[in-house]
């Protein structure tokens, strides 16, 4: 007999509401009820829609990619990746966005009665328990910038930390001090800012915190950001951006209040998307591999549907010097 959803709420000793509520994403569970659904979920094999029985024989053809957004510079060129590796491997595949909650009910009902093979997920508003509730041997994931460790689930990740460590290291080398940063949320934006904060320490670069801005990863929000804080009297010698959209922002923004770059402030981004090398001046920024990202994230996928074993894998960046960074011949 098909365990039912009655079943998983006897043994999580919750209302068959709050089963629901969590597993759709649908209403506030406090975090003690989830874990407690969630391991009885595991425990009793519970998929929606009575379809347990035929998992094991079942194949859909298709893999999911799962992604905050398909367009843009950053996430288009990962799914460039994911569609030229499968296309290699004759492997069929759809993607959709996980954006509103609306979006994630959605998405988690198609992952939870496995509707596809495996899936990539570049979304973090996918939590850990339900990717670690999805992921087994019929439906492998990969999960892209996000630290997770479970069974058949692989980590593919590009090294922020030690990235911005390097931008830091590279600030130093060119005799800078004076450092503001562009910031962003997110795992990201926290590896980030982690690894930087590591290299002020180590160089003794003049960071404070207070100079670390909030601009949310958007250009429009770099401009009108750096334009308040050059205004309220603050003058870096160099602006780090934590990716290119916000450094063209602020490069547009200092030439607007009549400041050279670089010759008054030199700035820096991240990722090296393709506008940054016609941006003027041309943007020193550390590439990131995001199409690489994305092949990878496919190859090891599909690897782990034909029975390989879950994988760790942290890609590398390497830094691009162009002319937004002039060195300090004062010091």
């Amino acid at each position: 007999m098909a365990v039912t959803i009655k079943d998983v709420a006897e043994a999580a000793g919750v209302s068959i509401s709050t089963v629901s509520y969590t597993l759709n994403h649908s209403g506030p569970v406090s975090e003690e009820k989830k874990q407690k659904i969630m391991e009885a979920v595991r425990q009793l094999g519970y998929v929606p829609n009575g379809m347990a029985k035929n998992l094991k024989s079942r194949k859909n053809g298709f893999i999911g990619y799962f992604a905050h957004s398909l367009y843009g510079v950053v996430y288009g060129e990962v799914l460039r990746g994911i569609e030229s590796e499968m296309e290699k491997n004759g492997q069929e595949m759809i993607a959709a966005k996980c954006g509103p909650i609306q979006d994630i009910t959605h998405i988690s009902r198609l992952l939870l009665e496995r509707m596809v093979d495996g899936a990539i997920i570049f979304s973090e508003t996918i939590p850990n328990d339900l990717v670690n509730l999805l992921a087994n041997e019929q439906c492998p994931v990969v999960v892209l910038d996000r630290e997770l460790e479970a069974p058949f689930v692989s980590t593919v990740l590009i090294d922020n930390e030690n990235s911005a460590y390097r931008v830091g290291e590279y600030i130093h080398s060119l005799s800078l001090s004076r450092v503001a940063c562009l910031v962003g949320r997110g795992f990201d934006g926290e590896h980030r800012l982690t690894g930087f904060r590591r290299a002020v320490e180590a160089f003794g670069l003049d960071c404070p915190a207070e100079w670390c801005i909030e601009a949310g990863w958007e250009e429009k929000t770099a401009y009108q950001e750096t334009i308040k804080f050059i205004r309220g009297g603050h003058r870096p010698e160099v602006i780090f951006a934590f990716n290119d959209e916000m450094a063209a922002g602020c490069i547009k923004a200092l030439q607007d209040m009549l400041l050279r770059v670089p010759e008054d402030v030199s700035v820096i981004g991240m990722d090296d998307i393709e506008r940054s090398a016609v941006l003027s001046p041309g943007l020193t920024t550390v590439h990131r591999p995001l199409c690489e990202l994305g092949e990878i994230a496919a190859r090891t996928l599909i690897g782990m549907m034909k029975g390989e074993q879950s994988r760790r894998i942290v890609l590398p960046t390497s830094l691009i010097q162009r002319e937004s960074c002039i060195k300090n011949w004062t010091h």
